[in-house]
């Protein structure tokens, strides 16, 4: 799914610091606390922000179990989460993914091959306070491939995540041939677009300088970050998806006909009903 010739282009730490926090944060960035340990026996702490922590090994005792002492760590220190990694499990989540690993296969399929050599580590190799959601578990390769086949070939496909007036992150994926063969930014297009007054009116402008650019009609989306949160955390994401577009919570442009359909039959079904429950109120 990704081309072995990929272009990225401007593709800053911001737009990755932005996407990674509208999808995993509602507010300011998570501080954390990472220990790695050999069986209790704290091998190195590092803190978010402030790097090494070795005064804290002083809170390990033999009378006390790690899953106490991070737990009283997470208090006592005011971070968001505390993680305590075995230095065997590193090891092991290794040595699962080197027999695992089809270094034949996809980025995408090989990344996914050491998310779950990973993932088989959460509990017991992997320790957190608090516990947190195992949707990295649960994340299938198959249903990431499924994503994949909605969007057309030979497409742009653009998201554009806005926080009141400014782009708050834009991403902008080609796909030519079943594969990803481009991820850049607007920036690299139009480093001035940075800001609009209503971008309800003028995501129009938006795309049309992409399609001015490349020649291609995106296949753009748009919408607030709380919008892009509420749709990352439903778990019925195709219907949030097209109640957020039927209800103008994310303006598309250049959804293909299919699509366009459905939502209208949507708008219809939704009129009907509605004037059906009407009536039979006031019989």
């Amino acid at each position: 799914m990704i081309g072995e010739n990929i272009r990225i282009l401007d593709w800053g730490v911001e737009q990755w610091n932005n996407l990674y926090h509208a999808l995993f944060h509602r507010g300011k960035p998570e501080t954390a606390i990472i220990i790695i340990h050999d069986s209790g026996v704290p091998l190195k702490i590092v803190q978010t922000g402030q790097g090494s922590r070795p005064e804290l090994k002083d809170r390990f005792a033999d009378d006390r179990r790690l899953k106490d002492v991070i737990k009283a760590m997470q208090h006592e220190e005011d971070v968001d989460r505390v993680y305590a990694i075995s230095y065997p499990a590193i090891r092991r989540i290794f040595t699962r993914f080197e027999s695992t690993v089809d270094f034949d296969a996809n980025y995408i399929k090989q990344l996914f091959s050491l998310k779950d050599a990973i993932s088989s580590e959460i509990g017991t190799g992997i320790c957190q306070y608090p516990a947190g959601s195992n949707w990295l578990s649960n994340l299938e390769y198959k249903t990431v491939k499924k994503i994949m086949t909605f969007a057309p070939d030979d497409a742009l496909v653009m998201l554009t995540i806005f926080s009141g007036k400014d782009i708050w992150t834009n991403w902008i994926i080609g796909i030519e041939g079943g594969t990803i063969n481009l991820i850049t930014t607007l920036d690299a297009i139009k480093p001035e677009a940075r800001s609009v007054m209503d971008w309800r009116r003028e995501y129009h402008q938006i795309a049309g300088s992409v399609k001015r650019h490349f020649g291609i009609k995106p296949l753009a989306f748009f919408m607030d970050h709380e919008t892009f949160r509420e749709l990352i955390e439903s778990r019925e994401k195709l219907r949030f998806f097209r109640d957020a577009l039927s209800g103008r919570k994310i303006m598309s442009k250049a959804l293909p006909i299919k699509y366009r359909i459905l939502l209208f039959l949507q708008r219809v079904f939704e009129w009907l009903s509605g004037n059906r429950r009407g009536g039979m109120g006031g019989s």
